[in-house]
């Protein structure tokens, strides 16, 4: 709470300027800004808090914001049929807000935020069989197709490829510029390295530095797509893709803690949901990884396909029409 003297300006009557929820979600934002967060993360903050003050109101004192009135807006949320997911990415950015406040002492204690509970689903990721409708769609522009093989194949997040930094074969992404905030390295092949360069020229020249627009299109087109080989109600979306590759490394490999590196968890409990799916079920989804490694042992530690280099000697060449050269 701040005070203004009438001896202090021009004004004739004493006034007192509350410090309201919406001061310190600014001040919250803009030091987020100056500590590197990225600025996509930021927006989904300021969307996520400005829900809430949409409920709550933006001019209520910050020291009145009660954990009744989370709980009202968490309660609104759910009847209004939002789906779980979405409320608890906004509650969570609501209470790192909230702790931000306690922490700097703007409030006198911290307020209670409880997410909405749902049963623990498994990562959701696409069968071969659907993956090759998808890739033979004919309207699908072939820049789109491009993408899509690339993520498949190396697991990398949707800005990824485009905010590291190309080192010969090797794409070195910033941990300044990843979710987990560790550094992170690929080893690409040949063909992943062309589909690459043909991504970052195509974006250069389309769409500048407007990452976001590209990123939205590239989402908007996939989910077209998958409509079309999965039905109106499909529940695939871009990133699929990388749990795609994720439970295919697993299959492949056996090894978590190798998938864990490639994906750039910071801590294996992350990556262990890949793992808990029947390897009978992954086999029957993927029957050209099962076909490839038959009557071979599991295949050893780096990457023998989707765009990584190979240590074994012992795989074939090919695997879903992907070399691995």
């Amino acid at each position: 709470m701040e005070f203004s003297f009438p001896w202090l300006s021009d004004s004739t009557t004493t006034k007192i300027q509350r410090f309201t929820i919406h001061d310190a979600v600014e001040q919250w934002l803009g030091q987020r800004s100056s500590e590197g967060i990225r600025q996509s993360t930021i927006r989904r903050n300021r969307y996520s808090l400005e829900s809430l003050m949409s409920h709550i109101g933006t001019s209520i004192p910050l020291s009145k914001v009660s954990t009744s009135m989370i709980d009202s807006y968490r309660n609104y949320c759910i009847h209004k049929g939002n789906k779980p997911d979405g409320i608890n990415i906004n509650l969570r950015a609501i209470k790192t807000f909230f702790n931000w406040c306690y922490k700097r002492e703007l409030i006198e204690k911290n307020l209670f935020v409880d997410m909405v509970s749902k049963p623990k689903e498994l990562p959701l990721y696409i069968p071969e069989s659907l993956y090759e409708k998808l890739m033979q769609l004919e309207w699908l522009d072939e820049r789109f197709k491009t993408a899509f093989a690339f993520y498949y194949e190396t697991g990398c997040r949707r800005s990824e490829p485009f905010l590291g930094e190309l080192h010969g074969n090797w794409l070195l992404i910033g941990g300044d510029e990843t979710k987990q905030r560790i550094d992170k390295e690929l080893s690409l092949n040949a063909l992943n390295l062309e589909r690459l360069t043909s991504m970052r020229t195509y974006f250069n020249e389309s769409y500048g530095y407007k990452l976001d627009s590209w990123i939205g299109n590239l989402s908007k087109t996939f989910l077209k797509a998958m409509r079309e080989v999965d039905g109106q109600d499909t529940k695939y979306h871009l990133h699929c893709l990388r749990h795609t590759f994720a439970v295919r490394r697993y299959l492949q490999t056996r090894d978590i803690y190798l998938v864990k590196n490639e994906l750039g968890h910071e801590s294996v409990t992350t990556t262990e949901k890949y793992a808990k799916f029947s390897l009978r079920r992954l086999e029957n989804d993927f029957p050209s990884l099962v076909n490839s490694t038959k009557n071979t042992q599991i295949w050893e530690k780096g990457h023998t396909f989707e765009g990584h280099t190979s240590n074994s000697t012992n795989v074939s060449p090919i695997i879903s029409g992907v070399s691995t050269s």
